[in-house]
């Protein structure tokens, strides 16, 4: 069973099984978004220097000097230096420039740049090259891509659809806590997708999810208790994560909620 929205008495709550491909996270806290594990990074004397002049505030400073790492074959700069093109950080915004330098990191394997050009490749709609660079960056151990990668298979975008390389993707950007893949993978045990159905391991994905503060998953494990699926019921722990589900304005936790209050009024 599967549709965007799940209303079935029986099934989870009104829970999207088709999400969109997850976008690059947040470009602030640019330096630590890098390729830490880069062996050339510190090595190279304008990337250091580039790196000291964006802590100080000198963004106009860490663009010159990540240009010139850039030049001379720095993959790191040449991330770096395409994601404050594409912000307009310390330079005038320049989305052709950096798509450019975001391009030479890639092909030098800088998986940040992989999954970026990915993303660029499907607002093209060229799923194909899509896929073939996401691949890549999830191949990497990139989370955002393993999911992306996942959503990919499971919807045959760029790829022959299969719904058990979908688990395998979500499965490896879950276990690195990547909280939308947690959700999905929750979603695949609860119906039985690519995988023997276990609604025990859908509330264990359902929980780690919740535990990082998905008010989606909260309020999925609190269906989960309510009925005793995968898990013993307990009206307890149905109520507390309705209730923190509520908290972060989840509208059917809300009114699940008030009906519980007044219920037990």
């Amino acid at each position: 069973m599967d549709g965007n929205d799940v209303e079935r008495s029986t099934g989870l709550q009104r829970l999207s099984v088709d999400t969109g491909l997850a976008t690059s996270p947040s470009r602030t806290g640019l330096i630590g978004r890098g390729r830490r594990d880069a062996a050339s990074s510190a090595s190279n004397p304008n990337y250091l220097r580039a790196i000291a002049s964006y802590k100080a505030g000198d963004l106009a400073g860490a663009v010159a000097a990540f240009r010139l790492a850039a030049e001379e074959g720095h993959a790191e700069s040449q991330y770096l230096l395409s994601t404050m093109l594409e912000e307009g950080e310390g330079v005038a915004r320049d989305e052709t420039e950096a798509a450019l330098w975001e391009r030479r990191a890639a092909e030098q394997g800088h998986a940040w740049a992989e999954a970026n050009l990915s993303f660029r490749y499907h607002a093209a709609d060229d799923l194909k090259r899509d896929f073939l660079w996401c691949e890549r960056a999830a191949q990497s151990r990139l989370p955002w891509a393993q999911f992306n990668l996942g959503l990919m298979y499971g919807k045959g975008k760029g790829v022959t659809q299969s719904d058990a390389e979908a688990l395998r993707w979500f499965h490896l950007a879950a276990e690195q806590n990547f909280v939308e893949a947690q959700q999905k993978l929750a979603v695949m045990y609860y119906f039985g997708r690519g995988v023997a159905q276990s609604y025990a391991q859908s509330a264990v994905w359902f929980r780690r999810a919740a535990e990082q503060g998905s008010a989606e998953a909260q309020f999925q494990l609190a269906y989960l208790y309510s009925i005793g699926l995968g898990v013993e019921p307990d009206y307890v722990q149905s109520r507390y994560w309705t209730s923190q589900a509520a908290l972060q304005g989840h509208e059917q936790a809300v009114e699940e909620l008030k009906r519980r209050t007044y219920r037990d009024a």
